[in-house]
């Protein structure tokens, strides 16, 4: 931690008495020390970008080696590396990004990215809250407390799914279940909702994130709610549940929104008092918000619509201000984002994967987790409407952008990532220029394929790259190599990328 600081403090809920009724949500304050012997107190959303970059560097500095201690898949991965090394951002970028199929490759649904740690790395590298806790265990029930507080901090009790296909599981222990509900309660704060609003959820019921995440949101911003969609139910039963109560919040797919005004519409339910409506998706195009607006105008209800999203494999879901269309807003204390080159790995300086590391979490351990989503370069400046300094996901995001299904034969269907195809051809040096396609079946070939063009004198074994593209991208490639590079150049250009779906 820095120097002079006291440590996280959660100070509670702050919904008694504010005048404005809007929930507020646990606020992490964090004072610290400061050169001139002032104290810096500031919310997890107010916090100066010089603020933010200490408290991410001291989370880290003990996160990443709890990490490489207790989770399988990440220990070898870091192997070479100085724990010393490993205290911040910088630290953080000497380790190599990691997909949802190198997870699934290493351990069925990527339970090796669970932590498990012993009681002596658990001693050497938990947080002052999780020692704190074993401590008073142990004063009260010895050696058997020690463990429940052990087990309590560590032990998954809530997975969902997630990834392309919800392969991959995402596993939280008790405390990040704690950690949840705070992030969903603010999430309901920077959505603006108050104390007394009534939320319905059209949210279909199941292990993701989506579902969850609502959830939590309710749950933690202590709001009444109704998740009204049980697996298998159309919007019927979400209307009929609206209707039943004084609703003032829906929380609905985003490519459903306008399917339930019908609905309620159809079944003559009014909601006079509905305000806002909270499509849970990548955040709607401008004219997709006002069919939204529109549909639910029809109604008599005046709303504004905003939006509540992340990546199927995260933690939490991130939402958009009040106060406009600004973008979603994340939570930096809790993890730590990239924007990566998809077919190198490295930080880009336009658009590219969004990559997560979720800093303190003790179920799953993303680190540098290319989630597949496609963003543009995050902005770091306070939001123009609510002021919040936290960094925001701004423009249009295409989930799974490089993750494309595919036939493989006359009945499977599965999916190649072709990021996979770069992080091969990236490591092998005999390649000076290349290009990979999709294809869609022929006369002679009854399924997908992927062609990958190399420029270059190829050495070695082929039948090896062959593997290794393969394994990587998850479809057998069909190679053609010493393709002049200007060949292969006027490929690049033509498809527009170096990657290209000619199905």
């Amino acid at each position: 931690m820095p120097s002079g600081a006291r440590g996280p403090v959660w100070a509670g809920p702050a919904t008694a008495g504010d005048p404005t009724g809007r929930v507020r949500p646990w606020l992490l304050v964090h004072s610290a020390g400061q050169p001139d012997g002032s104290t810096v107190v500031a919310p997890w959303d107010r916090r100066t970008p010089a603020e933010q970059s200490r408290l991410e560097s001291a989370a880290l500095s003990r996160w990443l080696s709890a990490v490489r201690a207790a989770a399988p898949f990440h220990a070898p991965r870091a192997a070479g590396i100085d724990d010393r090394l490993l205290t911040d951002r910088r630290g953080l970028q000497r380790l190599t990004p990691t997909r949802e199929r190198d997870l699934l490759a290493d351990a069925q649904a990527g339970a090796s990215a669970v932590l498990r740690p012993n009681e002596a790395q658990v001693k050497a590298t938990a947080d002052d809250g999780v020692i704190a806790a074993i401590a008073r265990a142990i004063r009260r029930d010895g050696a058997a407390g020690k463990r429940d507080a052990i087990v309590q901090a560590y032990r998954p009790v809530q997975l969902h799914r997630g990834g392309v296909g919800g392969d991959l599981l995402i596993a939280s222990s008790r405390t990040d279940l704690d950690r949840l509900h705070r992030a969903g309660a603010r999430a309901a704060a920077v959505l603006g909702l108050r104390d007394d609003d009534v939320v319905v959820s059209a949210v279909p019921a199941g292990p993701t994130l989506a579902h969850l995440g609502v959830v939590h949101l309710a749950a933690g911003a202590g709001l009444t709610a109704m998740h009204a969609r049980g697996a298998g139910d159309d919007l019927d039963a979400v209307a009929l549940a609206a209707g039943l109560l004084p609703t003032t919040i829906l929380v609905v797919p985003s490519q459903e929104a306008v399917d339930l005004a019908r609905v309620l519409g159809e079944l003559r339910i009014g909601l006079r008092g509905l305000r806002t409506i909270v499509t849970v998706g990548p955040p709607p195009l401008p004219d997709e918000r006002e069919r939204v607006a529109a549909a639910f105008g029809d109604l008599g209800a005046d709303v504004r619509v905003r939006a509540l999203w992340g990546p199927s494999a995260g933690r939490a879901l991130w939402a958009e201000c009040a106060e406009g269309e600004h973008g979603l807003h994340t939570y930096p204390d809790l993890e730590v984002l990239e924007v990566l080159d998809p077919l190198t790995g490295a930080p880009a300086s336009g658009d590219g994967d969004l990559t997560v590391t979720s800093v303190g979490w003790h179920g799953t351990a993303h680190v540098r987790f290319q989630t597949g989503a496609w963003v543009d370069p995050l902005a770091t400046d306070a939001c123009p409407g609510c002021g919040r300094t936290v960094p925001r996901i701004v423009g249009d995001v295409a989930p799974h952008a490089w993750e494309l299904p595919v036939a493989i034969d006359g009945r499977r269907q599965g999916t190649v990532d072709l990021r996979g195809v770069g992080a091969v051809v990236a490591a092998t040096p005999w390649v000076r220029a290349w290009r990979a396609e999709l294809q869609g079946p022929d006369q002679r070939v009854p399924r997908d394929r992927l062609v990958v063009e190399l420029a270059g004198e190829a050495r070695g074994d082929l039948g090896d790259l062959e593997g290794r593209i393969e394994v990587a991208a998850g479809l057998a490639p069909q190679l053609t190599t010493g393709i002049p590079v200007a060949e292969v150049e006027r490929g690049i250009e033509e498809a527009g990328g170096v990657l290209a779906d000619r199905r």
